[in-house]
């Protein structure tokens, strides 16, 4: 068998190199010295997430709030609700507040958590742990989570309830995910509806399509739900501002709100008073808004929010941004 020169110096050369890497490993301190370097407590690969964790990181038992509700067995309340609708009733109206908290807002459930993964603290795509350590790993906070989804998948909140003993609520406007999300037991208050795009109550048509649902009230979601070829599956829903819901829970600090409801992002945080609401962090997807990430980045920073961080995944799964209020201390 016949061996070209260079492949056969290039061979030798390839041993001799081998033998004298396996010499020094053996006799030197490259091993300790290749140890000491790939050691993953090192200040220089923890980079910006070297903080200690000084809380707890297991699931902790904690009794939810209520809040107190009366409700009359013989009042038509929806009947009373589409005549605030009808008169485009402000977001502070007492009358709708009260309205709010007695017949729409359910309580946290008291039964023990009936889930899909029952073992797992962090149910988020990432989100959960960077706004953790952003706030400093604080317990006993308040989240707000629309869509909520089913409770479980995708929740950039359950941890905070599991594991950081935190009250919230869950805002789902598809009736099939709400029923899944009420089986799961989440220990937040919970409400069939959606956030409306507007300052004021209305009832809007709803697309079902899981994750992909959204409320249909102009050209650009009828386009929208168009382009992305979902199916039709319409449903009429009440939809509330967000400061009508804080009212009616007497909630003016809100420390993580998630907002993801496919395309009107930016017309429900345009609802929101800033200047009444202490809200420290949000998550709010972008990918679907017509002016796509920088309108929605320009605004909350314009109502003096720091855009901490642009998240992305490579299937497009996920596209949040996480904002952070200026000058917050923990």
């Amino acid at each position: 068998m016949r061996v070209s020169t260079p492949w056969f110096v290039a061979g030798v050369g390839g041993l001799f190199f081998l033998l004298v890497m396996m010499f020094y490993a053996k006799n030197s301190s490259l091993s300790q010295y290749l140890t000491s370097n790939l050691d993953i407590s090192s200040p220089e690969i923890r980079g910006a997430f070297n903080e200690d964790r000084k809380q707890v990181v297991f699931m902790q038992q904690f009794q939810p709030q209520q809040i107190n509700q009366n409700r009359i067995a013989q009042f038509d309340y929806k009947k009373a609700m589409k005549e605030l609708i009808d008169r485009n009733t402000a977001a502070d109206d007492k009358t709708l507040v009260t309205m709010i908290r007695n017949y729409y807002i359910e309580q946290p459930s008291t039964e023990p958590y009936h889930l899909d993964f029952p073992d797992r603290l962090e149910y988020s795509n990432g989100q959960t742990p960077f706004i953790d350590s952003r706030l400093n790993y604080i317990e006993g906070g308040f989240y707000v989570e629309c869509g909520g989804l089913n409770g479980e998948k995708g929740s950039n909140t359950f941890f905070f309830e599991k594991v950081r003993k935190w009250n919230g609520l869950l805002i789902e406007a598809d009736p099939t995910n709400y029923a899944a999300l009420k089986s799961k037991h989440r220990k937040a208050f919970s409400v069939n509806a959606c956030l409306s795009p507007r300052s004021t109550p209305a009832k809007l048509t709803f697309n079902k399509a899981f994750n992909r649902g959204r409320i249909v009230h102009d050209k650009d979601a009828q386009d929208w739900i168009r382009k992305q070829h979902i199916a039709s599956d319409p449903v009429e829903i009440e939809c509330f501002p967000f400061y009508s819901f804080m009212l009616a829970l007497n909630r003016t600090t809100i420390d993580f709100f998630s907002l993801d409801v496919e395309g009107d992002e930016l017309n429900v945080l345009k609802t929101i008073p800033f200047d009444k609401l202490d809200i420290k962090m949000l998550a709010v997807e972008y990918v679907h808004e017509t002016g796509g990430h920088n309108q929605l980045q320009r605004y909350m920073e314009s109502k003096g929010y720091d855009t901490l961080l642009k998240m992305q995944r490579d299937d497009g799964g996920v596209n949040d941004l996480i904002f952070r209020k200026k000058g917050l201390k923990h």
